[in-house]
């Protein structure tokens, strides 16, 4: 301790101008000795990864849980369906009775069209106005599945047909207004299309 106390005093004296030098005085008791310490590393465990609860694309496909029946369903059945589907995309479009279908020189055009690509069409009523295969045009019904390149039409003789959409173009009716639609635009999921950025500039669709 006295050797500690001796190096402390003569570092501090280096410290004080030397006409002051001789009023230094270093009380032991006020010393603190502080002893080096290694520290532990402190080694985390492992998580153990857990599984994903959710199933894959392929394991979903697996069990036949993308397909429907082509001639066991029945088209009323899907009626209900369609009337939520109106007072959905009524809310969507922001549509009030008596509103009319923006042009492509309003201001309100680009914004309407960008809501209309992100519709879910999930229960619409749809017809194919034009395609490249000939045998799918004038076929109409309601939107029982959306994926990413088809829709699944339920039409009113009870048979559910796919129809690719990059190939089509379709017509679709809300209230007073219609709407004729490029499949090319449709060309993505249901759930990516409704949170994707669409670009600023749209094809005009009316």
């Amino acid at each position: 301790m006295e050797h500690a106390t001796s190096e402390l005093r003569e570092f501090i004296s280096d410290l004080v101008i030397p006409h002051q030098r001789c009023n230094v005085n270093i009380n032991p008791d006020h010393i603190t000795m502080l002893e080096g310490t290694k520290i532990k590393k402190q080694h985390s465990r492992k998580r153990r990864a857990h599984k994903s609860s959710t199933l894959s694309r392929r394991k979903y496909a697996a069990l036949g849980l993308n397909t429907l029946p082509t001639k066991q369903m029945k088209y009323e059945e899907a009626l209900p369906l369609h009337h939520l589907w109106k007072g959905y995309v009524r809310e969507h479009l922001q549509l009030r009775e008596g509103d009319e279908v923006p042009q492509v020189h309003d201001g309100r055009y680009d914004e309407f069209s960008r809501k209309l690509v992100k519709l879910d069409l999930h229960g619409a009523k749809l017809k194919v106005l034009q395609s490249k295969c000939s045998t799918l045009e004038s076929l109409a019904g309601i939107c029982v599945m959306d994926t990413k390149n088809v829709l699944k039409l339920l039409g009113k003789d009870h048979r559910v047909r796919t129809i690719p959409k990059s190939e089509c173009v379709f017509g679709l009716k809300v209230g007073n207004m219609e709407f004729t639609i490029f499949g090319q635009h449709l060309n993505i999921r249901p759930a990516e299309r409704s949170v994707k950025k669409i670009k600023s500039f749209v094809k005009p669709f009316m």
